[in-house]
């Protein structure tokens, strides 16, 4: 049964349903059927299927203008044995179809991409094979490195060539050999030359270097060996094979020898070492220079003696005995040089009482003690010292806070202008001693500061050791310099005995010398204030104390100073320069007295006895 266009409306949107909820089963089985046997692959299987629809799809159009309502949705040309018919229209909307169309495009163009960039790499992977087979040509200014012994070089002629004409390489007549068999033997020839090769090398009665082959490194190429037989095979007239020596390996078989030579050249060498002086059944160290001086020593020609060692070998004596060429060589270091960097720039000492006398009562023997534990503990701490150019020194960090739990014993020390009990009591002798001391050495940069009142172990003359005094205040008042030499300079600090009752607190300063150069320190007193002026005593009064008692000292009285320090330069005993001018003030200190103010009381008057008691009037 046919229907109309109008008629068909109800019909096929039942069939359309129908085909919607069985789409995906029928789009499969509706595919073409591309099997092994298809002579298309699946690309141009998808082409002809497409051109198949349209040439189906022109067929039914020009056929009849209406279809049949059972007839296929894709055509009778898309249908195959097995797809089961569907009702509906005879062919796609022309929406779906031209997306089709524009997807198998894409396909063919990216399937066509990828051909193309493949065919594009093969072609790049056989060029780049191509031309790395190629051999490169042999540069003529690039030296060929020498082969081992036992490697061997393409000959340019056959093995099986026979040389018939007469010639001899090394001992070995080729006359009548294979080029084959003539390379075997002329490689024995030569390694048994290398195997004979036992030189000896001899000086005096010191052992002898026996130099090998393996030793200096000797060696031929057998490319060397090939290029004289085909020569040969030729026509041409080579004889020899070079043989090489390794000059590195023959340098350092030479230096066994020089090493084993014990006259060299010795450089000067100082190293501080240490003697004992021994003080009371006490042992204290004193640094002292050990000096190893210089001397000249022997070296070997190396030049000449390699020259002596070639020639053999070019000569076939292989079994010399050569003597080395010696020279006399020089220390890089002399003594004289050694010395000038550790001469003696300046040297002070003082001396202290180290226990009392056998006038003093035991009070001040303890004192004496504790002071001299004290500076014996900070010359200890500071024994050698070594500043090299710019370096400070600090006499605080060196001994730290000097307090009794660090076993520094309560001994007097200087304090406003008087001395009372400190731990490290004593030290500034010890800061005193080194600030003379670098003052001669030439030093400037100097940090010190004077005591308030006059040191009197500066020196022997009071007077001429004002103000060369340095005092110290862990915490307080550092002294230290800079080394400002330009050199490395060394601080020796020793303790030596002086007498029965005293000891010497000794600074060196070692140094780079101008030759020639001194420094001489000297004082000016500029004003002097004397102790002696009853107008500015002070007296402290006792209310025990009788008026007409003694008045009690409670002080050291001291004359005051204000005095001026020179440190001048001297040069071949010619004065140079005044380069250091520094003011010390040490106030005076004036007498402190007691001082009673209790009245005395009159004695009373002797009354005589009467020779008659006086009568008691109302009886006893």
């Amino acid at each position: 049964m046919t229907t109309t266009a109008q008629g068909s409306s109800r019909t096929n949107s039942r069939t359309n349903a129908g085909y919607a909820r069985d789409y995906s089963a029928r789009r499969v089985s509706s595919a073409p059927n591309r099997s092994a046997e298809d002579p298309f692959s699946a690309a141009n299987g998808t082409l002809r299927f497409a051109n198949q629809r349209k040439t189906t799809a022109s067929a039914s159009k020009a056929a009849s203008s209406t279809r049949s309502a059972s007839a296929s949705r894709t055509g009778a040309t898309r249908s195959t044995a097995n797809a089961p018919k569907r009702t509906g229209s005879s062919s796609q909307p022309p929406k779906k179809r031209k997306r089709r169309r524009r997807k198998d495009k894409r396909l063919f163009l990216i399937a066509l991409g990828f051909l193309t960039f493949a065919v594009i790499v093969l072609v790049i992977a056989i060029a780049a094979v191509s031309c790395s087979c190629k051999k490169q040509p042999a540069d003529p200014n690039v030296p060929v490195e020498s082969a081992s012994p036992d490697a061997t070089a393409a000959p340019s002629v056959s093995d099986e060539t026979v040389i018939e004409r007469s010639a001899t390489v090394e001992g070995v007549s080729l006359q009548n050999l294979t080029v084959g068999d003539a390379r075997g033997k002329i490689l024995q020839k030569l390694e048994d030359k290398l195997q004979s090769v036992d030189i000896t090398v001899s000086y005096e009665d010191y052992d002898p270097l026996m130099l090998t082959a393996d030793t200096i490194g000797l060696s031929y190429s057998a490319s060397d060996v090939d290029a004289v037989l085909n020569e040969i095979a030729s026509g041409g007239d080579a004889r020899t094979i070079p043989i090489a020596i390794n000059e590195e390996k023959l340098r350092a078989a030479l230096n066994e020898l020089n090493d084993k030579i014990p006259n060299h050249a010795i450089d000067a060498h100082a190293e501080v070492d240490f003697k004992y002086n021994k003080i009371d059944g006490v042992s204290y160290a004193q640094p002292v220079w050990k000096i190893t001086e210089s001397k000249n020593g022997a070296v070997i020609d190396f030049d000449d003696l390699e020259h002596q060692i070639i020639s053999a070998i070019d000569t076939g004596d292989y079994t010399a005995t050569l003597t080395p060429v010696v020279s006399v060589s020089e220390p890089a270091l002399t003594t004289e040089a050694l010395q000038s960097t550790i001469t003696l720039l300046g040297k002070y000492s003082t001396n202290y009482r180290f226990k009392g006398s056998s006038s003093t009562d035991p009070s001040v023997v303890e004192t004496a003690m504790a002071r001299d534990h004290n500076i014996s503990k900070a010359v200890g701490l500071m024994q050698v010292v070594t500043l090299g150019p710019g370096e400070r020194f600090s006499y605080n960090n060196r001994t730290g806070e000097r307090t009794e739990k660090r076993d520094w014993a309560l001994a007097p020390a200087v304090y406003l202008g008087d001395h009372r009990k400190e731990p490290g009591g004593g030290v500034c002798q010890v800061s005193t001693t080194i600030f003379n001391a670098i003052l001669r050495a030439g030093i400037k940069d100097i940090n010190r500061r004077g005591h308030s009142i006059p040191s009197d172990y500066v020196t022997t003359d009071f007077k001429k050791g004002l103000g060369f005094d340095a005092t110290v205040d862990y915490g307080h008042i550092d002294f230290g310099f800079k080394n400002d030499t330009g050199h490395t300079i060394y601080m020796f600090v020793y303790i030596t005995k002086n007498n029965s009752h005293r000891k010497n607190i000794v600074v060196e300063i070692y140094g780079q010398a101008e030759k020639g150069v001194e420094y001489r320190c000297s004082n000016e007193i500029l004003e002097e204030w004397p102790y002696k002026d009853p107008d500015k005593y002070e007296y402290e009064k006792d209310r025990h104390m009788l008026e007409t008692d003694e008045p009690i000292l409670l002080n050291t009285p001291r004359d005051g100073y204000r005095v001026v320090t020179y440190v001048d330069k001297y040069k071949d005993n010619k004065f140079v320069e005044r380069w250091r001018t520094e003011e010390t003030t040490y106030k005076p200190t004036y007498p402190k007295y007691r001082i009673g103010t209790a009245k005395v009381t009159p004695e009373p008057t002797n009354t005589p006895k009467p020779t008659d008691p006086p009568s008691t009037p109302g009886g006893e």
